[in-house]
């Protein structure tokens, strides 16, 4: 059901629809979350890898009641920047970086004049290594980014996923054009953007073997950076955590990792950061964090502690499809 405007002044904030030309003139869909009094500073959230922009809209809503603007987008062929069919779309990862995220990134900038901070979900932290503009921004909130190379995954793993990459992702985006989300890793991609995932996935590096500049660009962002990741994130197991975190040399980085249960919880998984259930634990302290960076302050610490720093793995794919769904709705 559609949230009326009325409603949504009602609540704190205001939301609105745009269109953001990238530099090739495609249209990207994204949203505005508004403040019902003077912004703060704007946050851009750059999301994950076929995760619509819609699943953001609650996390964004609550920085936007607290006096933080917020914009989300949907990368091309994803969500409502999707055509009706994703069958012979042209899309890469690399465009969703050097076209899209630029793109939006100077749209956030220009707009408002005023600080941006960068909110990345997974893919949206591997941003900062393939977009040289973002060093720009005044800090980066990432939640379960990682490197992506299959070798960083508990070894008992390594088979299943090696399957995935070499041959489920080909013969799919073969046989159907694009890669459909009912074979289970998110929702439906554009053959390319599959493709191209696929080989990073497969190489020791991940995205740096095809984007070695990368490293150079992460090594040169030097803002406060927040990670947050989880011991039952099965798409970001512990190794892949910590390869990107040895990237960011000269970053003010501080990594925060929980087990589900130092929350009262029973999962949180890769998806699970983003539900209202954490608006009274992470987000908070999350809104903090993006306050002191837009503010060019030092973060204060935390008043949350992690209390068992052990690993914990576990593959529910009925869970992941079921957080998958939750951001569609």
């Amino acid at each position: 059901m559609t949230t009326s405007f009325r409603s949504m002044i009602t609540r704190g904030y205001s939301e609105r629809g745009v269109d953001v030309a990238a530099s090739d003139g495609f249209r990207l869909a994204a949203r505005v979350f508004m403040p019902a009094g003077p912004a703060r500073g704007t946050v851009l959230i750059n999301g994950a890898t076929a995760v619509p922009a819609a699943y953001y809209g609650r996390f964004a809503g609550f920085l936007a009641r607290s006096g933080l603007r917020v914009v989300t987008y949907d990368y091309r062929g994803i969500g409502a920047s999707a055509p009706p069919t994703l069958r012979g779309f042209q899309a890469t990862m690399s465009e969703w970086a050097e076209l899209d995220a630029r793109a939006m990134f100077h749209f956030a900038r220009s707009e408002w004049a005023e600080p941006v901070a960068l909110a990345g979900h997974s893919f949206g932290g591997q941003l900062i290594g393939l977009v040289d503009e973002l060093r720009q921004a005044s800090g980066a909130l990432l939640v379960a980014s990682q490197l992506g190379y299959f070798g960083y995954w508990p070894l008992l793993e390594r088979p299943r996923l090696w399957m995935i990459w070499r041959a489920l992702v080909p013969a799919a985006t073969a046989a159907y054009g694009y890669l459909p989300g009912k074979l289970g890793l998110g929702g439906d991609l554009p053959s390319g953007v599959a493709r191209e995932w696929a080989r990073w996935c497969s190489q020791p590096g991940y995205m740096i073997s095809e984007h070695p500049s990368a490293r150079v660009r992460f090594a040169l962002f030097d803002k406060p950076v927040r990670l947050y990741s989880f011991s039952d994130d099965d798409y970001a197991p512990r190794r892949s955590v910590d390869e990107l975190i040895s990237l960011f040399v000269n970053a003010k980085l501080e990594h925060r990792r929980f087990e589900p249960a130092d929350l009262g919880l029973d999962e949180l998984g890769h998806f699970g950061f983003f539900r209202p259930r954490l608006a009274e634990t992470l987000w908070p302290e999350a809104l903090e964090f993006l306050d002191a960076s837009l503010a060019g302050k030092t973060p204060a610490p935390p008043a949350i502690e992690r209390k068992r720093p052990d690993e914990l793995w576990g593959f529910d794919a009925a869970d992941v499809l079921a957080d998958l769904d939750y951001g569609r709705a």
